[in-house]
């Protein structure tokens, strides 16, 4: 049940190294044919790569071009070959031995693919060039310039080629529904080349069995459990569920339903992942073997309030700004990711929200993490119109990232974009429309939209008017009472109750909120204090379903307002800086997102310390279960000492322990169960 022994079954090459690349500042390559041949004047670059973090075009928004050759080797022949690019922001023109293959307009951040079984020429050398453009166009989603995260142009993200059987499924898209007895319901969706409709293919789609297999992913379940000596056949022998069935046909797409008697549920501490892996046969070939990861988790909204599993909970988390980091800017690497994932857990997130669709390895992070992800389409800022053109590009943008990221349990909603004109005659319908096309890609998950106008008109008004938010599973709002909003902080709660009056069955959601610098002075002590009196006044609307901060890091933009220049400016607007270093904000980001609460600490008797705990009844407030408690001499060598494992708290719940005092100066430190510091306070004896 290993993925990387299942997907042996397809060739994937990594197609990231020897790729030449040149700018095109004076916009001729298209004109004078760059694809017909060798590009002149090039140099080597690896992928991911983006152009704006090189000193010579920091500020080039524009064309540039990437060619490598492609050997393809004889035996490709009459087989199915897919180019996978993982993001190329923002518009591609796609060329194959000096033809015009595809386009990938306005678009920069889905994943793609171009079909080339029938253009390549097998037993050579075939030439791939792409031209790309990052223009601060009309004829993209986001909307010529009116985003606040950076422009930066390239292949910046993965590409990989794909060889498989010709008539290989093009993708696995699995649907798990969990029960409340713990069973589940696997519901796979196969979507095979259209070849195999042709007359020439008929007897093997007539023949085909499904021999599906479905167990607790290995390296999750090893972790989890802290089993790391289990082996896959130890696994397999005690959790393997397997079913051998011919599948329904819907045109080219197989349909297949498994039962599973008990499954572990997918929770913010405890991740339970499992692969499904299905081997596509008849009686005389193997024609593929294809997987992916999934989880089992029920997120549901009863009477304005929100269930995970059937568990009264509220979300706390932040929010992190892809291509921060001006040595890599968009063209991150796996360990850049990875890093900037980790800073998330550092401060306790189990909520985020992403405005641009990312690299699979974040939602991987997220689903491994315990993470729940609102992911939107990357409409943003009121000059964006309700165009025919942008719509289109919407809507093909929410289609393509619903197929890309469906398997990801971590995402449970699709966002309709950003502090649009929410209220307006023409902006309104399509926001609708995007929530509505959601529903209909996925019914499985929640939608929404991200308002700034929901405090721009309320109920009890004779001329009210809903705002766009309301048309979603959910409210979400961007506040930011005493900076951006031109109000006193002490009519913040005014506005937060006017709001929730005004849509009282919804479940409403702080989706942004935090300080920016330089728009506002005050520097990180200002930070905190912000940081504190909004987490006040949220913890005491009980409406209040969760927040998220943001940023987590300082972030790179082109938008105005600083004195920073090209790949270096920025909104300060993060707990770390833009290199992943803390501010002093962090540690009360983390403390005030903390899911347990260390309330009292006391002498008892003679060398000891009664400590009293609290499950959180603010934000987040969930089940805690698996929490250990250490007592050091300082803050980073607690795992030295003697582990207190914790009782499982419901919200509320006290809870006392007694443990060896230290002399002097010491710290109590609560870790998750994956690893992270759930709170850390010092105290003096």
């Amino acid at each position: 049940m290993q993925p990387k022994s299942l997907f042996a079954q397809r060739d994937t090459i990594a197609l990231n190294t020897n790729w030449q690349f040149k700018t095109d500042k004076q916009s001729e390559g298209v004109k004078t044919a760059w694809y017909a041949g060798a590009l002149t004047n090039s140099r080597e670059v690896q992928i991911p790569h983006t152009w704006n973090i090189e000193d010579s075009n920091q500020t080039h928004y524009g064309w540039a071009w990437y060619q490598r050759m492609l050997d393809i080797p004889a035996q490709y022949k009459n087989k199915q070959v897919v180019l996978e690019f993982g993001a190329v922001n923002h518009t591609a023109f796609i060329y194959l031995n000096g033809s015009k293959i595809a386009e990938h307009i306005g678009d920069g951040f889905n994943k793609f693919k171009v079909d080339i079984s029938k253009l390549i020429k097998t037993g050579e050398k075939n030439l791939l060039t792409v031209a790309v453009n990052n223009d601060y166009g009309k004829n993209k989603v986001p909307y010529g310039s009116s985003f606040d995260w950076p422009n930066d142009g390239g292949l910046i993200r993965k590409v990989n080629m794909v060889v498989t059987h010709p008539v290989a499924p093009q993708q696995i898209w699995v649907t798990p529904t969990l029960h409340k007895d713990s069973s589940a319901t696997v519901k796979i969706r196969l979507p095979f080349n259209k070849a195999i409709l042709d007359k020439k293919y008929t007897g093997i789609k007539n023949q085909l069995k499904l021999n599906i297999q479905i167990a607790p992913d290995i390296d999750q379940y090893k972790r989890l459990t802290h089993q790391p000596n289990l082996t896959v056949y130890e696994l397999a022998k005690k959790q393997l569920t397997t079913a051998l069935l011919t599948p329904e046909w819907e045109g080219e797409i197989a349909y297949a339903t498994v039962q599973i008697p008990k499954v572990n549920p997918w929770h913010f501490d405890f991740p339970h992942l499992y692969f499904v892996g299905v081997f596509v046969t008849t009686e005389k070939e193997m024609i593929d073997v294809i997987g992916t990861t999934v989880g089992f988790k029920s997120l549901a909204f009863i009477n304005g309030q929100t269930y995970l599993n059937g568990e009264r909970v509220k979300l706390m988390g932040v929010e992190w700004t892809a291509g921060s980091n001006p040595d890599y800017g968009f063209a991150e690497t796996d360990s850049v990711i990875l890093a900037n994932c980790r800073l998330m857990k550092e401060v306790n997130a189990i909520f985020t929200r992403q405005h641009f669709q990312q690299d699979e390895l974040f939602y991987d992070y997220c689903d491994r993490n315990g993470i729940l992800v609102q992911q939107e389409v990357p409409l943003w800022g009121p000059e964006t119109p309700a165009s025919e053109a942008v719509q289109q590009i919407a809507m093909k943008q929410l289609e393509d990232m619903t197929a890309n990221l469906y398997n990801h349990v971590s995402i449970f909603s699709w966002g309709a974009g950003n502090e649009l004109r929410a209220r307006d005659a023409d902006m309104k319908p399509f926001i609708s429309a995007l929530m509505k096309r959601s529903r209909v890609l996925d019914p499985s998950r929640h939608t929404a939209y991200v308002s700034n106008t929901l405090t721009h008109g309320y109920s009890n008004d004779p001329n009210f008017v809903p705002d766009a938010a309301a048309e979603g599973d959910y409210l979400m709002m961007n506040e930011y009472g005493g900076s951006w909003w031109s109000i006193p902080t002490g009519k913040i709660h005014l506005y937060l109750d006017s709001v929730h009056m005004s849509y009282p069955t919804k479940p409403f959601f702080i989706s942004e909120f935090g300080l920016c610098e330089p728009n506002f002075k005050g520097g990180d002590e200002r930070r905190v204090e912000d940081l504190i009196y909004h987490m006040a006044i949220y913890e005491s609307k009980p409406y209040v379903e969760g927040a998220i901060y943001f940023d987590l890091t300082d972030y790179r933009t082109h938008y105005p307002g600083t004195t920073d220049i090209g790949k270096f400016r920025r909104r300060i607007h993060g707990v770390y800086d833009m290199y992943g270093n803390p501010k002093p904000s962090m540690k009360v980001l983390r403390e005030q997102s903390t899911p347990i609460e260390i309330q009292h600490v006391a002498g008892g008797e003679k060398g000891k310390l009664n400590i009293t705990l609290y499950g959180s009844m603010g934000l987040p407030q969930h089940t805690v279960s698996g929490y250990q408690l250490y007592i050091s001499s300082a803050p980073d060598n607690y795992l030295a000492t003697k582990a207190h494992p914790l009782p499982t708290l419901k919200p509320g719940q006290r809870h006392g322990v007694k443990v060896d005092a230290l002399k002097g100066p010491y710290y109590i430190t609560i870790v998750r169960p994956l690893g992270t510091i759930a709170t850390q306070k010092g105290f003096v004896e």
